[in-house]
């Protein structure tokens, strides 16, 4: 049972949890603690918010992490083992029942209409009053019946979302039909009991997390990446349960009629998703188009920064887009960051299409010098914990790759230098990069030090000489050896 008590098992069994529990209408983002068993349910834990706050366990919504991105409440009969809550520290959202329901909240989704969006309820405080607007704007498209527009290209169920005027303002996916999510409308079909994924470290439904991330990330909009926040809607031309598959896609295996135990119901209301919601923005192309020559040095710059830091898997020519400024030079603008802030470090040289450009090379203006070494690393990693509830591993890799990057632009190194150590560079990509080899070695020492092989000391001697530009190992300049050649040849 939970408790707020702090005693311990006398016999040492069953430890407790220190957990945060986080009212997602609280503006102030405040956290009351708890302490409970491993083995505590839902319900205990609403028994408990039942007598400090005095609201009705039965008025109580709890989620947890990306299961917040689904629209499911935890069960009450789950324990919080069931829920993925393993450790101390975890953070658990709470919505009550009925909180704003007078009007046509900006953070809930009106009960009597069909089709509706709004703003995701724990993300109102992160979201620009701009992009609230345009929020607006998508549901008055809605209100007046303009239906969702599922784009034709892409892996997952990405729609253009119009305002009143019929003009495309928004960009919405919904984290149920990302590639073998339960409703991707592609064919990207979960099969048995295998969880599928296009790349490893990122799990069917947290990849609109790593959007929201990407924009959090990009402080004073120094790259460019559109506003971006969490949103919930509701639409009748949304996929669901196979209604948009073919048979070859796999539509026979999922639906009603399914002989697999889906649970959907041909005669169950219209759910709401739960997804990344993007400014639409308007452009001449995209880099498949342009030559890189068309790109000054600080374009290329910002969007390396960006990759590097969040170790984005894909960086392709076509999410660049490209956007003519009034002085007729061009400004990139990048998207699809669902690949960013994995639990792996495996990214290669061929998911970073602006590696081999000569701009890369080029030493970094004091613009950018000063906005990647003024960065907070330690209030970012807690951003993405406490805000979108990003894995620790994944965090880890972020925290690494941008220290990587700081020290790197300390000693001097260009931001092509930087990547290579971030990167794996063999024509098969399979030979680990400098900076796995490195976590991999972090990682061998904390393991080492909690088992009283070394003093934590020697640990952090060992990596911060691996991070010295005199020490002669990871940030000494590399061998003049053109990469993109050696690949050509």
């Amino acid at each position: 049972m939970a408790s707020t008590g702090r005693a311990r098992d006398p016999n040492g069994r069953g430890a407790d949890l220190k957990l945060f529990v986080r009212d997602v209408r609280d503006r102030q983002g405040r956290k009351r603690p708890i302490t409970l068993k491993s083995w505590s349910t839902i319900q205990d834990i609403k028994n408990l918010l039942q007598k400090s706050l005095h609201v009705p366990s039965s008025a109580q919504l709890l989620y947890f992490g990306p299961l917040m991105t689904s629209g499911v409440e935890l069960p009450n009969h789950w324990t919080v083992q069931d829920a993925g809550i393993h450790r101390s520290g975890e953070t658990i959202l709470l919505d009550i029942k009925g909180a704003g329901e007078r009007s046509a909240s900006i953070t809930s989704l009106q009960s009597s209409a069909v089709s509706d969006v709004c703003v995701s309820s724990s993300m109102i405080d992160s979201t620009p009053k701009s992009l609230r607007h345009i929020v607006q704007q998508a549901r008055r498209g809605f209100n007046l019946g303009l239906k969702p527009e599922l784009v034709m290209d892409g892996s997952g169920g990405t729609y253009f979302l119009h305002d009143a005027r019929k003009i495309k303002v928004a960009v919405f996916k919904p984290a149920d039909e990302e590639p073998y999510a339960e409703n991707n409308p592609r064919g990207y079909v979960k099969q048995g009991a295998n969880i599928g994924s296009l790349r490893d470290g990122i799990d069917p439904g947290e990849a609109c997390l790593r959007e929201v991330a990407a924009y959090m990330l990009d402080h004073k909009s120094f790259t460019g990446v559109p506003m971006t926040t969490l949103a919930e809607a509701r639409h009748p031309a949304f996929n669901m349960n196979g209604s948009m598959l073919k048979l070859s896609e796999g539509g026979a295996s999922v639906g009603a009629h399914s002989l697999m135990g889906q649970h959907a119901s041909p005669t169950k209301q219209t759910q709401k998703k739960v997804g990344s919601f993007q400014e639409f923005v308007k452009v001449e192309c995209t880099m498949d188009d342009m030559s890189p020559s068309k790109i000054s040095v600080d374009e290329v710059h910002k969007i390396a920064i960006l990759d590097i830091r969040i170790m984005n898997a894909d960086r392709n020519s076509a999410n660049l887009l490209c956007r003519r400024r009034p002085d007729d030079s061009i400004e990139l603008v990048p998207i699809d960051h669902g690949y960013s802030l994995r639990t792996v470090c495996d990214v290669s040289w061929m998911d970073w299409c602006w590696l081999d450009w000569p701009q890369l090379k080029q030493p970094l203006s004091e613009e950018s010098r000063k906005y990647v070494l003024d960065l907070d690393i330690e209030a970012e990693a807690r951003l993405l914990k406490e805000q979108l509830n990003i894995p620790a591993k994944a965090i880890d890799y972020f925290r690494a790759s941008s220290k990587l990057l700081q020290a790197g632009v300390r000693a001097g190194l260009s931001l092509y230098d930087i990547a290579i150590m971030c990167c794996r560079n063999d024509n098969a990509g399979e030979i680990p990069s400098k900076l796995e080899v490195l976590t991999d070695m972090a990682y061998e020492l904390a393991n080492a030090t909690q088992n009283t092989r070394y003093h934590h000391s020697a640990a952090s001697n060992a990596l911060a000489e691996q991070l010295s530009p005199g020490g002669g190992s990871l940030l000494t300049r590399p061998h003049s050896r053109d990469v993109s050649s050696s690949r050509i040849l």
